[in-house]
């Protein structure tokens, strides 16, 4: 046997040892990921555990860029980035998305709604069927750094012009060395080629030119033909038909997906990666596919929805089993004011340790008072989420809730702007006026707004407040309202419904029970604080004093 023959033979041999420790270690993962699947399923989620770049999970929804949606201020004020990480156990970057997506777009359909719960249900009672749908979506995986559906939303650019060019690009160090025998001259060609390829390569990455998020596009399909096949009567019954748009895309799910970048022979791709480079793979298949992907965009937005809404479900569906209780919202939809309703029992926030629940039944606005840090702020972003989440993954946090369909609007953590040269107060008649704007539509409005106006003085807050409330009530709107001025609870007690959290104050601690009483607020805490954090005595009795005085005769001395 010739010392050629024994080489390759060598070679042959490491690629088959290689492939056979790749192939026990995917066993092992498989195993591995199983059991985390099981373990985790039902189980409730430590925020503090997650970290997600949110920019990228919300790619998908920001290039939809749909109307009628939870805006940013309402998103923000209700820390709804910490509930979209509280439900999602999906296991892929298209559930994710997807996810995102139906937690900011709410419906007004209650079909659609009973569809998704359908699903849910279905996953929540057969438990073999989720670990194998949760295993496929698995497979595709996490990526925090791809904008991978931004391609969905793109229109077809110069493709083939760059793919003639890098093609060029490619041939050059080839020709270069073969003319080296010619002339050595070639030799300072070959390298000034290489060098040029390498610095295109490493430009386009920087530019975010990347193959991997087409590729992944590309893996969402071949998992739709695999669910497409199963053929299950839940999913064809409560799912958009994505038949036709498979037809169409049939040849994409052919083209090769990157490889696993944990595989033994992924340690050849050191070399590998360079090797790319100089002749300019990456971007080159990178052309080809955007090409590809782009010319058959509206079939894989059906697509990609079809499969991130699944695992999205299996997820709300992990979600409402980590919870104490829950419920289904019953929901329908107003045609007139007077039909607006909010009614709910044992009601909680699903971010709080150990909450205190409400019960609430209303047809009007809700005007709530109460001492700081007494419950006001939680209670009322407790309703507002909860009618998110109805609307959304059609489940509650409460042992009963029934609501009209609204639009969710809120008016509540607000700062200045510093950068616009914005005062708090104009931050938040900006904020107050987008929501009257929405006050006049069809949908009737549900609104939330914390300490209205505080950003001026007291005169011009409680007469305009008093106004701005007035206007939602006679709107088509529910307005839940949190504030410190017991005036308004007065001025608008024809209006507003009073509701109020009280605290039981000792000589060296102020107790908060968090519960929701019925009434106007009738004690104070700011001042019995300032002692509970140590400031002077002197402070503190004339600021008791100063307070009495103007209880007395309504004038400050």
């Amino acid at each position: 046997m010739g010392e050629s023959t024994k080489i390759i033979l060598a070679v042959i041999l490491m690629i088959l040892i290689c492939l056979l420790i790749d192939y026990l270690s995917n066993i092992r993962k498989l195993k591995r990921n199983k059991r985390r699947i099981v373990n985790e399923y039902g189980e409730e989620i430590d925020i503090e555990d997650v970290s997600y770049k949110m920019e990228a999970v919300s790619s998908y929804f920001r290039n939809k860029n749909k109307d009628d949606v939870i805006d940013d201020i309402t998103w923000s004020d209700l820390s709804m980035d910490n509930i979209f990480k509280k439900i999602n156990n999906t296991q892929s970057t298209v559930g994710n998305e997807v996810l995102y997506d139906i937690l900011r777009n709410p419906l007004k359909d209650k079909l659609e709604l009973m569809k998704r719960d359908n699903i849910i249900e279905y996953f929540a009672e057969n438990e073999k069927e989720r670990i194998d749908f949760q295993l496929l979506f698995s497979r595709l995986g996490y990526n925090y750094d791809l904008n991978t559906t931004l391609s969905l939303f793109t229109e077809i650019d110069n493709s083939k012009n760059k793919l003639t060019l890098y093609r060029v690009l490619r041939a050059l160090p080839v020709i270069s060395i073969l003319l080296i025998g010619v002339n050595k001259s070639f030799l300072f060609l070959t390298l000034l080629s290489i060098c040029l390829n390498i610095f295109i390569s490493f430009n386009n990455k920087k530019s975010k030119v990347d193959v991997s998020g087409f590729f992944n596009i590309i893996k969402v399909v071949n998992v739709a033909f695999k669910i497409h096949s199963k053929n299950l009567s839940i999913i064809n019954e409560n799912m958009n038909d994505i038949s036709s748009d498979l037809k169409q895309v049939k040849k994409i799910k052919k083209k090769i997906v990157s490889t696993n970048p944990n595989s033994m022979l992924s340690d050849l791709n050191v070399l590998a990666e360079y090797t790319n480079m100089i002749f300019l793979s990456e971007l080159i298949t990178y052309e080809k596919v955007k090409e590809t992907v782009i010319k058959n965009k509206e079939y894989l937005k059906s697509i990609y929805e079809f499969v991130g809404t699944l695992d999205s479900l299996i997820a709300v569906s992990s979600f409402r089993q980590s919870l104490d209780y829950y419920s289904k919202p019953k929901l329908f939809i107003s045609s007139n004011k007077s039909e607006n309703i909010i009614d709910f029992e044992q009601l909680y926030h699903p971010l709080v340790e150990n909450p205190v629940s409400s019960s609430l039944h209303t047809e009007n606005g809700i005007l709530v008072t109460g001492s700081n840090a007494s419950g006001k702020s939680t209670f009322i972003k407790s309703v507002a989420i909860n009618q998110i989440l109805g609307q959304s993954i059609f489940t509650t946090c409460a042992k009963s809730y029934k609501a009209s369909f609204f639009n969710i609007y809120t008016s509540m953590a607000l700062k200045d702007d510093v950068l616009k040269n914005e005062s708090y107060y104009i931050v938040e008649i900006k904020s107050l006026k987008r929501i009257i704007d929405k006050s006049k539509a069809k949908i009737p409005t549900l609104c939330f707004v914390d300490e209205i106006l505080r950003g001026t003085n007291t005169i011009e807050r409680i007469a305009s407040s008093s106004e701005v409330l007035s206007y939602f009530n006679d709107s088509n709107c529910i307005c839940f309202a949190s504030t410190h001025d017991i005036e308004l609870t007065y001025l608008l007690e024809n209006k507003f419904e009073n509701y109020h959290f009280e605290e039981e104050i000792t000589d060296n601690d102020i107790v908060f029970d968090y519960k929701l009483r019925s009434g106007r607020a009738k004690s104070r805490n700011a001042i019995k604080l300032l002692g509970l954090m140590g400031y002077d005595e002197k402070i503190i009795e004339d600021a008791n004093e100063r307070a009495a005085i103007f209880v007395r005769t309504g004038k400050w001395k």
